[in-house]
């Protein structure tokens, strides 16, 4: 698709990813919800994209919709209704249907690395991870799909401080002031990136073509910042005064099981956290594709 402007097909559409499909040049970007009436989809639609409802639990409203795709960016959303299953349901009838298209050129996956194999085994509850991992293995079930797919690995959004403070944000003490709790360092650098670059990449991604196929990209800002100049950055822009306090694994599942989170997502977020002191070893390893670089190979 290198120098054509064909059907791209955009699933989640009112995600944190999709949100930015406008960026995706092409003569028609179709995006797919399962609510048209969110703010984000009618601030899509206002922006001038086609807004398709379809039920991603429907065969049948998902195959309408992605009828005639030349391109797909196939989204699943654990976080939507944090159901492991239902994300690995939603993502293999995803899978099975791109297969089925005859006029389908590129396939781009939304993906995450197996938390599974980090640090010898240690993680194994990350439940968004894990999904991905049982995602990626079935993609493998469809080799000549598989043979036009290119994953994408999304480092941890900025946007996470807003959409989801309470797990990932900094915490208002009861003296007034914020603290900002992790089981890790607060020196430790975590790759992260803005969801507003996703569509920008995607874009460079279909316009590459078969540069990509096969090739996992992973899209981050690079791993500069320590979770003390987060912390600073945040406090500046806010003006509020705030401290990083490094906690134990064990009291920072107790915060999260006194939000209240089900046990399953207490667990999995605190192994998440953990696990972010990693991120730099597995989105920038030998072999990735980085983000910045996807915008020269395709130009």
């Amino acid at each position: 698709m290198a120098n054509e402007r064909k059907l791209v097909v955009v699933l989640g559409a009112t995600g944190a990813q999709a949100r930015e499909d406008k960026s995706i040049n092409s003569d028609s970007v179709l995006t797919i919800t399962r609510d048209s009436q969110k703010e984000s989809a009618k601030a899509l639609a206002a922006l001038g994209a086609e807004i398709v409802t379809a039920d991603f639990d429907d065969e049948d409203s998902i195959k309408e919709a992605l009828k005639g795709a030349n391109a797909i960016f196939g989204i699943t959303n654990f976080w939507d209704k944090a159901d492991y299953d239902l994300e690995i349901s939603q993502g293999k009838l995803i899978n099975k249907l791109a297969s089925e298209i005859p006029e389908l050129e590129h396939y781009i996956f939304s993906s995450l690395p197996d938390g599974r194999k980090l640090e010898n085994g240690k993680f194994q509850n990350i439940l968004p991870y894990n999904a991905k991992a049982v995602l990626r293995d079935d993609l493998a079930s469809y080799p000549v799909l598989a043979a036009k797919t290119s994953e994408l690995w999304v480092a941890y959004y900025y946007q996470n401080w807003i959409k989801y403070q309470a797990v990932f944000g900094p915490q208002r003490a009861k003296n007034g002031n914020w603290i900002f709790s992790l089981p890790i360092p607060a020196s430790t650098k975590i790759p992260a990136s803005s969801a507003d670059d996703t569509g920008m990449v995607v874009d460079a991604i279909l316009r590459g073509g078969q540069k990509f196929f096969t090739k996992t990209v992973t899209l981050s800002a690079g791993s500069n910042l320590t979770q003390q100049d987060f912390l600073d950055i945040w406090s500046n822009c806010t003006g509020q005064k705030a401290v990083f306090e490094e906690v134990s694994v064990k009291d920072h599942y107790e915060r999260m099981s006194a939000i209240p989170l089900p046990d399953h997502l207490s667990i999995c977020v605190t192994e998440l956290a953990e696990a972010l002191k990693h991120e730099t070893d597995v989105l920038e390893a030998d072999g990735l594709v980085i983000g910045r670089e996807v915008l020269i190979i395709a130009a």
